[in-house]
């Protein structure tokens, strides 16, 4: 079931509710934590586990079943859409909402695109180098 148990503590005022339930859903869909024609809490359990108005769930739900992320059964519950493409989609779309937000802060900053490759390239093979360090350690 969708892994809630944190969530209390991590709804952040500046950001509308069902916003975020949506955006925790979708994280939790492409970290695997969830996965197709699993069945999802009900609107009622949700809102008195996150403690937040039901009409907030509702509202994310309806969202959610628009995107076609989840659907409703009848007398059943909710479940997640059993589409192979979908945690694709979402993933490109975090990918690309992430990378524009980096991009507009470094730019912002003053850093120019070969500034912000070349940053890139040296974090990306500093990660690398670490990877195979903690892989080394822990054979």
């Amino acid at each position: 079931m969708l892994p809630i148990e944190h969530w209390q503590a991590d709804l952040d005022q500046r950001y509308p509710i069902y916003q975020q339930i949506i955006s925790h859903f979708s994280r939790s869909l492409v970290r695997g934590e969830i996965h197709p024609g699993e069945r999802i809490p009900s609107i009622r359990d949700l809102a008195m586990l996150l403690k937040v108005n039901a009409n907030t769930i509702q509202r994310a739900y309806q969202e959610m079943e628009r995107e076609q992320l989840i659907y409703s059964q009848r007398g059943t519950g909710y479940f997640v859409m059993n589409n192979e493409h979908i945690v694709e989609d979402i993933k490109l779309r975090m990918v690309r909402e992430t990378t524009s937000r980096f991009l507009k802060e470094m730019r912002a900053l003053g850093f120019a695109d070969e500034q912000i490759i070349i940053e890139l390239d040296r974090q990306l093979v500093e990660g690398a180098a670490n990877n195979d360090v903690a892989d080394n350690q822990g054979a």
